[in-house]
């Protein structure tokens, strides 16, 4: 008697297709571009890969959908936690910093660790890559550039220099931390959201709000 196997739930392309995103993130974030192969995904999604092959072109492809997806998450995270501040505050300027951070550490502590996408450089040419997070960089820029400008005396371009300093570091201490102070195998005592947060928070403050720039350099 042949074995009889079940087909896999049908169902409407849009829903489909979110499925298949939410198990790549896991997939890569766990294996890896290079160690990731669509037959991984298939299998972990339970479908054919020719169903995979509908959405996604290729793992390039693939790839790129969730890195593209993470950094929108990420985007919407920031803005939306600055523009919930109220401007009137007496404490605006470090609630709003307060809440940007936050939402980028609230990103990296997601314990599916799907932030790990955007350190990956294990594929062929991790340039790619590089470009989307410099685009990202910039767009970060844009918008919170003005905010540092109305709350300093930097002309345009230092306000600018300095935000894109601020936005890597934090970025950096972010995923540091989840890497090596929180996640499932921390190297290092743990510290708490909160704590990372307002060291964060305190060092932003330091380096831009109220940066006082002068003609002349400290000798």
């Amino acid at each position: 008697m042949s074995k009889i196997t079940a087909s896999p739930i049908r169902l409407p392309r849009d829903q489909r297709r979110a499925q298949l995103i939410d198990v790549a993130l896991d997939v890569f974030a766990e294996r890896g571009y290079a160690q990731t192969t669509m037959d991984d995904v298939a299998q972990r999604a339970a479908v054919s890969k020719p169903v995979l092959y509908q959405h996604f072109a290729n793992k390039r492809d693939l790839f790129f959908t969730l890195i593209d997806g993470q950094l929108s998450s990420l985007r919407d995270r920031i803005t939306t936690a600055m523009q919930a501040v109220d401007p009137d505050s007496a404490t605006a300027d470090e609630e709003v910093a307060y809440q940007a951070v936050h939402g980028v550490f609230e990103f990296t502590a997601d314990p599916r660790g799907h932030y790990r996408l955007l350190l990956d450089t294990s594929m062929e040419n991790p340039k790619e890559l590089e470009e989307r997070l410099e685009d990202f960089l910039t767009e970060l820029v844009d918008f919170i550039s003005p905010y540092i400008l109305d709350h300093s005396i930097l002309d345009s371009a230092s306000s600018r220099f300095i935000t894109r300093g601020i936005a890597s570091s934090v970025l950096f201490m972010a995923t540091r931390w989840a890497e090596e102070y929180r996640g499932p195998h921390p190297t290092r005592p743990n510290i708490p959201l909160d704590t990372a947060v307002d060291h964060t928070c305190r060092f932003v403050a330091h380096g831009a709000i109220g940066f006082d720039l002068s003609n002349n350099p400290p000798a």
